[in-house]
């Protein structure tokens, strides 16, 4: 599955290292973890709220309900490790990582962020999730398209230490991540832990919440006057 994207090259695995801050799973009400299988309604309508422009944006070409249906569906496979970014419980944006070759030396990476949701680090943390994540699955060069106008993704590859080239109408870029370590393989499996904590409290307070909403039901039913015959 091709995805459209700028190229991008460190000069040093080292700079490559220092560019990957450690991410915060939970922070401000945002939740980073990786999407399931199960998951792929909620990413369906992620897609579907995308309006026009980051629409091309991320596609490349104009796309409609169907075809990010479509695209949802597939998305989710064992060649692909997609990060989702929750706002108060919703998805808003989306990193993916795909693998390019069966020894999964190469892979290739697109992200899609709600407009209304864009300009607030959103962009950034998923960019961090997913070079995290090329890094510890043994990625050695990540390919990133971009269309040459979307220069919210050229500023976030450039902060990683990236030089972007420009091919025709597209930014390529090309990113050559060092080898994982301890400290990586934590911080990702931090993300996952925090993450899955804070799914438990949402899960409880929903529960609660619905446990206290029958109760208020079934007082709303009881007279406090005995009826009269």
């Amino acid at each position: 599955m091709t995805m459209p994207a700028a190229s991008v090259t460190f000069s040093s695995p080292a700079a490559a290292s220092e560019s990957i801050v450690q991410p915060c799973a939970v922070c401000a009400g945002q939740t980073l973890r990786r999407l399931r299988p199960e998951d792929v309604s909620v990413l369906t309508a992620h897609f579907k709220r995308l309006d026009p422009t980051t629409r091309r944006l991320r596609f490349g070409n104009a796309v409609n309900d169907a075809f990010l249906a479509r695209y949802a569906a597939l998305a989710l496979g064992e060649d692909a490790v997609v990060k989702g970014v929750f706002v108060d419980g919703v998805l808003r944006g989306v990193g993916e990582l795909r693998f390019l070759d069966p020894r999964r030396m190469q892979g290739e990476a697109a992200f899609s962020l709600e407009a209304d949701f864009q300009g607030r680090g959103h962009g950034s943390r998923l960019f961090e999730g997913v070079l995290l994540a090329a890094r510890n699955r043994g990625v050695h060069k990540l390919f990133l398209t971009c269309l040459r106008e979307n220069t919210r993704m050229q500023k976030i590859a450039a902060r990683h230490g990236a030089d972007l080239s420009f091919v025709a109408g597209d930014v390529n870029a090309e990113l050559r991540r060092p080898y994982a370590d301890a400290a990586s393989l934590a911080a990702e499996m931090a993300q996952e832990s925090e993450a899955f904590v804070f799914a438990m409290l949402d899960w409880r307070r929903s529960r609660a919440n619905a446990f206290l909403a029958s109760l208020r039901r079934l007082a709303g039913g009881i007279s406090p006057f005995p009826a009269r015959h």
